[in-house]
C-alpha cells in the first residue's frame, strides 16, 4: 500500500503555474472554491498522471486539451506535467505475486514452443535499416517502453518485427548486422516495482503541444503498463474505484450490469488475470489458426511429392521417344524434299502453255468492247431523245392544268368579296347611330364632376386646420415627458452610485483579509522552496559523479568491442572461403549423381541394347530362364583397348549370358515362336557373378587385357579363339604369319597380313561404344561415394567455422546490447543531470517569486486602505445628489397630467375632420371614372367606322380587277386541242428508233460475254496453275524451315546423306509422325529436376510433419492454461463478491437509517460473465427499481457500494468530486461520519461546496482565480 504526500501541477489546464498540493497522512482533506475556479482540474490531473488515456474523460476533445490554453494575457503553455508523490507504507497486501507467477511462466513457455509461420511458407521478412547506433537505442527504447510493438494488456503485438542492430567499429566502415525476428512474447514485467517500506514513489507524466508524451518513476523513464502494474488492484488503474469524478457516482447505479461488474473485478484483482485469458486466447487462436494453414501447406507438399514421383517416370520415357521421332523426321523430310521438287518444275511447264491461250483470248476481247461500245451509245442517244419529248410535253400538260385550276380559284375569291361589302355597310350604320347617345351622355357627367370636386376642397381646407392644432399639442406633451425621463435617469443614476461604492467597499474589505492571509501562506512556501532547493542541489551532485564513472565503463566496452569486429571479420572470410569450396563439392556431386541415376535407368532398362535383348530381358520371368546380363558385363577393359575389343567382338558384345546350353535352346525357342529376331546367346561359368582371380598377362594379346577371371577366360577362348588369340598393337607391321590376327588400339583389324579393316566408325549419337558406357557407369558409382566423403569432411569444417563465427557474432551483439544500455543509461543520467539542474533553477526561481510576491501583497494592501476611503466620500456626495432629483420628479409628474388631456381632445377632433374629407374625395374620385370611361368608348367607335369605310373601297376595287383576268384565262383554254394531237405523233416516232438501237446493242453484248468467259476459264486455269506452283514453293520452303528447326540440319544435306528408299510411304510416314508428335506433346511439360525435387519436397514433408506436431501440443498447453485462469478468476471473483455485498448491506443500513440494500448476480453460464444488479429499499419504502429513486438516494447507494469496495480492497487514497451534492444536511452528516471513520486506513480528498464536509477535514485547501483563467491554491490546516 502507499500513502499520498503531495501532488505537482504544472501547466496542466488552468494551473499555469508550478502548484504543489501537500495531503497529510491520513483523514480527510477538503478542496474548495467557487464554481469555474478550477477544482476538478486536481481531480482529473490526478486521473491523468495514472494513465487516463480517454479525453472525454478529462472533460475535453482531444489529448492536447489539457496542457494551458492560455488567457487574454498570457501565452499557451507548451507541456502539461503532473507528478504524483507516494511513499510506501508498512502495510503488506496480497499482490497475488505467487498465483500469477506459474501463468506467467506457461504463457512464456507456449510463447516459445511456438511455431513461426512465416519460416514455416517461405517468408523473407525485410526491415528498413537504420543507421547508427542512436537508431539502435531508439529501436531497443521502443521495444522496451511498449511502442513498437504495441502492447496490449502485456503481450506484445500480433505481428512480428525485423529489428536490425549494427555495431560499427570507429573509424571504419565495417559493419556487424543481425537481423533478429521479434518474437510475440508475454512479458510480465519490465520495471523494478518492489518498493520497501518507507521508500518514496513519484510517478510523472509530460505531454507536449508537439504530441509527445512521457512517463517517469521516479525520474526514470518507463512505459504506461508499468504504472497501471504498479497499482493494479489498489483501485488506481483500469475501473478506478477509487477516483469518482463529478457525475461518476450516479454513473455506477445508471451503468448496465455487465459494465457494473468492473468495479467487483478490479478489487477482487481479477484485471491482472482478465489480461492473461486475452493474452492466451490469442494465442489459442493463431495456433488454431496455424494448424489449419500447416495441414493445408502438409497436404500440398504430399501432392507434391506424388507429382514429382510422376514426374521422374515421364521423363525416362520422353526420351526414348523423343530418339525415335527424330530418326522418323529425317526419312520423312528427305523423302517430301524431292517430292515437292519434282512437282514445282512439273507446274512451271504447263504455266508457260496456259499464259500463251489467255494473251489470245484477251485480244479477241478487246475488239469486240469496240463494237459493242458503239452501238451501246446509238441506244443511250435515242433513249435520250425519247426523254426530253416526255419532259416537254408534260410541262405543256402542267400548264394547262394550272390555268384551269386559276381559273375556278378568281371567280371563288368573287363572290367572297360581294359578301365582305355587304357585312361592312350594315356595321357602319350601327357605328354612326351609338356616336349620337354618347354625345349626350358626356354632357351630363362633365356637370356632376365639378360639383364633387368643389365639396372636396372645402373639406380639405377644415382638415389641415385640425392638423395644426394636434401638432402644437403633441409637441407640448413630449417636451414635459422627456424631461421627466432626464430626471428619472439621474434618479438612478445617482441611487446606482451609491449601491456601487457599498459593493467597492466590500470587495477592497475582503481583498485585504485575503492578501493578509497569502502573505502568511508566502512565509510558509518559502520555507518549502529552501528545503527544495538544498536537496535537488545535492542529488545533483550525486548525479554527476555517477554519469562520470557509466563514461568510464562505456569507453572500455567501446575497445572490446572493436578487438571483438576485427576477429570476426577474419572468421566470416574464412567461413565464406570454406562454403564456397563446399558449394563445388555439393555441384560436382549433383553433377555425377544425376549422370549416374541417368546410366542406371538405361541400364535398368537395357535401353543401350539391341530391341531384341532388351525384350528378351523383360520376357525373362516368362521364359522360365535365369539371365546373367551380357558380355559386356563381365569385361574389364582400360580405356584405351575398348575400341580394339569392341573391332574384334562387335555384336557378341551383347551376348546374353546364361548358365546351360539348355537355357539357352528355351531362349531360342521362345525368339522364334514370338517373331523377334535373332541374338546370342553365351554358356558362360558362374552366370550371377564373376569367379576366381583375374587372368593376367603381358598385354599383348586381347585375352591379356579383358580383365575377366582365369574359368570365363577359358570359356571364351573356345568359343572366341581368334579374337582371344589376337595381338594387341600400336602400329601394323609388315612381318605377320599366316592365320595371325593383329588389332590397333583404333580399331583397324589386320588378318592374316592380307586383309585390313579400317576407317572411322559413324557415330550415331546413341551410346555408340557398350564398354564405354559400363566403364563410365562403375567410374561414376566410385566417383560418388569419393565425392560424399569428401563433403561430410567439409561439411563438418564449414559447421565448426560457422558456430565460432556465431559464437563472435552473438558476442559482438550480446557486447553492443550492453553498449547501447549503457549509453542509454548514460543518456538517462544526463537528462536527470539537466533535470536536477533544471529544478535547482526553478526552486531558485520559487523563492525569488515568493519574496516578490509578498513585497506585492504589502504594497496591494496600503493602496486597496487608501481606495477605501475615496470610496466613503463619494457614497455621502451620490446620497445628496440623489434626494434633489427626487423633489424635481414629483413637480413635473403633475404637469404631465394636464398636457396629456390637452391632448386627447385635439386628437378626436382631428379624427372627425379626416373622415369628411375622406368621403368627399372618394366621391369626386367616382365622378371621374364615369366621365373617362364614355369619353373612350366614343374615340372607340369613330376609330372602327374610318377603318370599315376604307375596307368597303378596297374590295370594290379588287372585284373588278379578278374580272379582267379570268377573261384572259378563258381564252389559253380554248387553244389547247391542237398542241395535244402535235405532241402524239412526236413521242411514236421516238419509240420506234429506241427499240431497233437497242436490238443492235443486245447482240453485240452477248458475243463478248461469250468471249469474256473464255478469257476468264483462261485466266482461272494459269492461276490455278500459278497457285498450286507457289504452295509447291511454299511447301518446300516450309520442309527446309521445319528441318532446320527441328533436326538443326539443312535440308539439302539430308538428301545427300539418305537415299531414296522404293518401300517408304511418305503419307503413312507422316501418319506415324503425327502419331508420335502428338505423343510427345501430349507429354506436357518435362521437369529434368525431378529426382533432386522430389528429394527436398520429402525433407521438407518430414519437417512441416514435426512442426504439426508442435502445433498441437501448443494448443493443448494453451487450453490448459486458461483453465487454470478461468478457475481461479472464478473463485476471486465469487469470494470479492460475497465479501463485497455483505459491506455493501451493512453500509446501506448506515447511511439510510435502515432498510435494504444488496448486489445480485443476473443468470449466466459462466459467472465471468455474469452482470450485477443493485436491488435498493431505502426504510419505509416498498422495493422498487432502482432508476425510480431520487437523486439524493441514488448518490446515497453509491456511496454505499463505493465504501464497502473501499473496505474489502483499500486504496492509497480515495478522491470524491462533490459527491455530496445532492444530499441534505442529515445524509451529508451520516456521509462525513462514515469516511471518518474510514479515514484512518484510506486518505480521503473532497472536492466540496458543503459546509459540514469542510468541518470534517483536517487540511482545507482554496482554489482561487485571482487572475482570470489561471488557477491558484491556498492551503490551511487545521491542528
Amino acid at each position: 500500500m502507499f500513502k499520498l504526500q503531495r501532488l505537482e501541477i504544472t501547466g496542466f489546464k488552468s494551473f499555469a503555474d508550478y502548484t504543489e498540493i501537500v495531503f497529510t497522512g491520513s483523514g480527510i482533506t477538503a478542496v474548495v472554491g467557487p464554481n469555474g475556479c478550477g477544482k476538478s482540474n486536481v481531480s482529473d490531473a490526478m486521473s491523468w498522471v495514472l494513465g487516463e488515456q480517454r479525453a472525454k474523460s478529462l472533460r475535453g476533445g482531444e489529448m492536447k486539451d489539457v496542457v494551458f490554453a492560455g488567457t487574454k494575457t498570457r501565452k499557451p503553455g507548451g507541456m502539461a506535467e503532473v507528478v504524483l508523490h507516494l511513499v510506501r507504507d508498512d502495510t503488506v497486501f496480497d499482490i497475488d505475486a505467487n498465483e500469477l507467477g506459474d501463468i506467467d511462466e506457461a504463457l512464456s513457455g507456449i510463447d516459445e514452443a511456438a511455431v513461426d509461420m512465416a519460416e514455416i511458407e517461405g517468408i523473407e521478412e525485410v526491415a528498413d535499416e537504420i543507421e547508427g547506433e542512436d537508431a539502435v537505442a531508439a529501436a531497443e527504447a521502443v521495444a522496451e517502453e511498449g511502442i513498437e510493438p504495441i502492447e496490449i494488456d502485456g503481450e506484445a503485438s500480433e505481428t512480428e518485427a525485423v529489428e536490425t542492430v549494427k555495431a560499427m567499429t570507429v573509424g571504419s566502415a565495417q559493419v556487424v548486422e543481425t537481423k533478429v525476428k521479434t518474437k510475440r512474447h508475454w512479458r510480465p514485467r519490465s520495471f523494478a516495482l518492489d518498493f520497501a517500506p518507507g521508500e518514496a514513489v513519484s510517478v510523472t507524466r509530460r505531454l507536449y503541444m508537439s504530441g509527445e508524451s512521457e512517463y517517469q518513476l521516479n525520474g526514470r523513464t518507463c512505459r504506461l503498463r508499468d504504472i497501471t502494474d504498479l497499482f493494479a488492484g489498489t483501485g488506481l488503474s483500469g475501473a478506478h474505484y477509487a477516483i469518482i469524478e463529478q457525475g461518476r457516482i450516479g454513473q455506477i447505479l445508471s451503468a448496465k450490469p455487465a459494465d457494473r461488474r468492473s468495479l467487483i473485478e478490479e478489487a477482487a484483482g481479477i484485471s491482472k488475470f482478465r489480461a492473461r485469458q486475452r493474452a492466451a486466447e490469442s494465442r489459442l487462436e493463431t495456433a488454431k489458426t496455424n494448424l489449419g494453414r500447416i495441414y493445408d501447406i502438409v497436404s500440398e507438399v504430399e501432392t507434391r511429392v506424388n507429382s514429382l514421383r510422376r514426374q521422374a517416370a515421364k521423363t525416362r520415357r520422353f526420351k526414348i521417344l523423343q530418339e525415335e521421332f527424330r530418326s522418323l523426321l529425317r526419312q520423312l523430310y528427305a523423302a517430301e524434299g524431292r517430292y515437292l521438287s519434282d512437282l514445282s518444275e512439273s507446274l512451271k511447264v504447263q504455266l508457260v502453255t496456259a499464259g500463251e491461250a489467255e494473251t489470245k483470248l484477251i485480244a479477241d476481247v478487246a475488239a469486240k468492247e469496240e463494237s459493242t461500245k458503239e452501238s451501246t451509245q446509238q441506244a443511250r442517244a435515242a433513249e435520250e431523245s425519247l426523254a426530253e419529248l416526255r419532259r416537254i410535253h408534260a410541262n405543256n400538260a402542267l400548264e394547262r392544268d394550272r390555268a384551269e385550276r386559276e381559273h375556278i380559284y378568281k371567280s371563288d375569291q368573287i363572290v367572297s368579296l360581294n359578301n365582305r361589302c355587304e357585312a361592312l355597310r350594315v356595321d357602319i350604320a350601327a357605328s354612326t347611330q351609338r356616336l349620337e347617345l354618347l354625345a349626350t351622355e358626356l354632357e351630363r357627367l362633365k356637370k356632376e364632376e365639378e360639383h364633387e370636386s368643389s365639396e372636396h376642397a372645402k373639406a380639405e381646407s377644415a382638415l389641415r386646420d385640425s392638423e395644426n392644432l394636434h401638432r402644437g399639442e403633441a409637441e407640448a406633451l413630449a417636451t414635459i415627458e422627456n424631461s421627466l425621463e432626464q430626471l428619472r435617469n439621474q434618479l438612478m443614476q445617482h441611487t446606482a452610485a451609491v449601491e456601487r461604492f457599498d459593493e467597492v467597499a466590500r470587495q477592497l474589505d475582503n481583498n485585504i483579509e485575503r492578501l493578509e492571509a497569502r502573505a502568511v501562506g508566502l512565509e510558509k512556501e518559502g520555507s518549502r522552496a529552501d528545503e527544495t532547493f538544498v536537496a535537488n542541489k545535492k542529488a545533483a551532485e550525486e548525479l554527476a559523479g555517477t554519469l562520470a564513472v557509466e563514461e568510464s565503463k562505456l569507453a572500455g566496452l567501446n575497445s572490446e568491442k572493436e578487438q571483438l569486429l576485427a576477429v570476426t571479420t577474419d572468421a566470416r572470410g574464412a567461413l565464406r572461403a570454406a562454403e564456397m569450396a563446399m558449394q563445388t563439392l555439393q555441384d560436382e556431386h549433383s553433377a555425377k549423381r544425376h549422370r549416374l541415376a541417368t546410366l542406371n535407368e538405361l541400364e535398368e532398362k537395357r535401353a543401350v541394347y539391341t530391341p531384341q535383348v532388351q525384350k528378351l530381358f523383360a520376357a525373362a520371368k516368362d521364359i522360365g530362364v535365369k539371365l546373367g546380363g551380357v558380355l559386356a558385363d563381365r569385361l574389364n577393359v582400360a580405356r584405351e583397348a575398348e575400341t580394339a575389343v569392341e573391332t574384334l567382338f562387335g555384336p557378341f558384345l551383347e551376348a546374353v549370358v546364361v548358365e546351360s546350353l539348355a537355357d539357352a535352346k528355351r531362349v531360342s525357342t521362345w525368339l522364334s515362336a514370338n517373331n523377334i529376331g535373332r541374338t546370342a546367346m553365351i554358356v558362360l561359368p558362374n552366370g550371377d557373378a564373376v569367379a576366381g582371380e583375374t587372368e593376367s598377362g603381358d598385354g599383348s594379346t586381347i585375352a591379356d587385357i579383358l580383365g575377366v577371371s582365369s574359368d570365363v577366360a577359358a570359356a571364351m577362348r573356345e568359343i572366341f579363339p581368334r579374337e582371344m588369340s589376337a595381338k594387341l598393337v600400336r602400329e601394323f607391321t609388315d612381318k605377320t604369319t599366316s592365320g595371325e590376327t593383329q588389332v590397333n588400339y583404333d580399331g583397324d583389324l589386320l588378318l592374316g597380313g592380307r586383309l585390313l579393316v579400317g576407317g572411322k566408325r559413324t557415330s550415331t549419337g546413341k551410346n555408340d561404344s557398350l564398354l564405354a558406357f559400363k566403364r563410365e557407369l562403375n567410374q561414376l558409382g566410385k566417383d560418388c561415394k569419393k565425392l560424399v566423403a569428401d563433403i561430410e569432411k567439409q561439411t563438418a569444417s564449414v559447421d565448426k567455422l560457422r558456430s565460432s563465427l556465431v559464437e563472435n557474432e552473438s558476442k559482438t551483439v550480446d557486447l553492443q546490447s550492453l553498449i547501447i544500455k549503457v549509453d542509454r543509461g548514460i543518456h538517462g543520467l544526463q537528462i536527470q543531470v539537466h533535470s536536477a539542474r533544471e529544478e535547482i533553477e526553478r526552486a531558485e526561481r520559487h523563492r525569488k517569486v515568493v519574496a516578490d510576491e509578498a513585497t506585492q501583497i504589502q504594497n496591494e494592501i496600503a493602496e486597496i486602505r487608501q481606495k477605501r476611503g475615496d470610496a466613503s466620500t463619494g457614497k455621502q456626495t451620490a446620497d445628496a445628489a440623489r434626494i434633489e432629483a427626487v423633489i424635481a420628479l414629483e413637480r413635473i409628474s403633475a404637469e404631465l397630467g394636464t398636457a396629456r388631456a390637452r391632448t386627447e381632445a385635439a386628437v378626436a377632433e382631428l379624427n372627425q375632420k379626416r373622415m369628411t374629407a375622406a368621403t368627399s374625395d372618394e366621391r369626386r374620385r367616382s365622378a371621374v371614372s364615369a366621365l373617362r370611361r364614355v369619353e373612350n368608348e366614343g374615340k372607340e367607335i369613330e376609330s372602327r367606322l374610318s377603318v370599315q369605310t376604307i375596307e368597303l373601297g378596297e374590295a370594290d376595287a379588287k372585284i373588278k380587277e379578278l374580272h379582267d383576268e379570268i377573261n384572259g384565262i378563258t381564252d389559253r383554254i380554248s387553244s389547247a386541242g391542237t398542241q395535244i394531237e402535235n405532241e402524239n405523233i412526236e413521242i411514236t416516232n421516238a419509240i420506234d428508233a429506241l427499240a431497233a438501237a437497242r436490238v443492235l446493242s443486245d447482240t453485240t453484248s452477248e458475243e463478248l460475254a461469250e468471249l469474256n468467259r473464255l478469257a476468264a476459264d483462261a485466266r482461272n486455269q494459269r492461276a490455278e496453275i500459278e497457285i498450286r506452283q507457289a504452295e509447291a514453293v511454299t511447301e518446300l520452303k516450309n520442309t527446309v524451315e521445319n528441318c532446320q528447326q527441328e533436326l538443326n540440319v539443312p535440308l539439302g544435306e539430308l538428301l545427300h546423306e539418305i537415299e531414296p528408299d522404293e518401300n517408304f510411304v511418305l503419307e503413312t510416314a507422316r501418319r506415324d509422325a503425327d502419331d508420335l508428335r502428338q505423343k510427345l506433346e501430349g507429354f506436357g511439360a518435362i521437369n529434368m529436376l525431378a529426382l533432386e525435387e522430389l528429394v527436398e519436397s520429402e525433407e521438407r514433408h518430414l519437417f512441416l510433419t514435426s512442426q504439426r506436431q508442435d502445433i498441437i501440443d501448443s494448443i493443448a498447453a494453451t487450453e490448459e492454461a486458461l483453465r487454470e485462469i478461468k478457475q481461479r478468476s472464478r473463485e476471486r471473483f465469487k469470494n470479492a463478491f460475497e465479501a463485497i455485498n455483505g459491506n455493501f448491506t451493512q453500509f446501506f443500513m448506515e447511511l439510510f437509517g435502515g432498510g435494504r440494500g444488496e448486489m445480485t448476480l443476473m443468470e449466466a453460464e459462466d459467472i465471468l460473465e455474469a452482470g450485477i444488479e443493485v436491488v435498493a429499499q431505502p426504510p419505509g419504502k416498498r422495493l422498487q427499481n432502482i432508476q425510480l429513486l431520487s437523486g439524493g438516494e441514488k448518490a446515497m447507494t453509491a456511496i454505499a457500494l463505493v465504501l464497502a469496495i473501499f473496505k474489502y480492497r483499500p486504496s492509497p487514497f480515495c478522491l470524491l468530486d462533490e459527491v455530496d451534492a445532492p444530499l441534505d444536511d442529515a445524509n451529508v452528516g451520516r456521509f462525513v461520519n462514515k469516511i471518518a471513520e474510514m479515514s484512518e486506513k484510506t486518505q480521503f480528498i473532497v472536492i466540496t461546496h458543503n459546509k459540514r464536509t469542510m468541518e470534517a477535514a483536517r487540511a482545507l485547501y482554496g482554489v482561487t482565480m485571482q487572475e482570470a483563467g489561471v488557477s491558484k491554491v491556498v492551503s490551511v490546516k487545521f491542528e
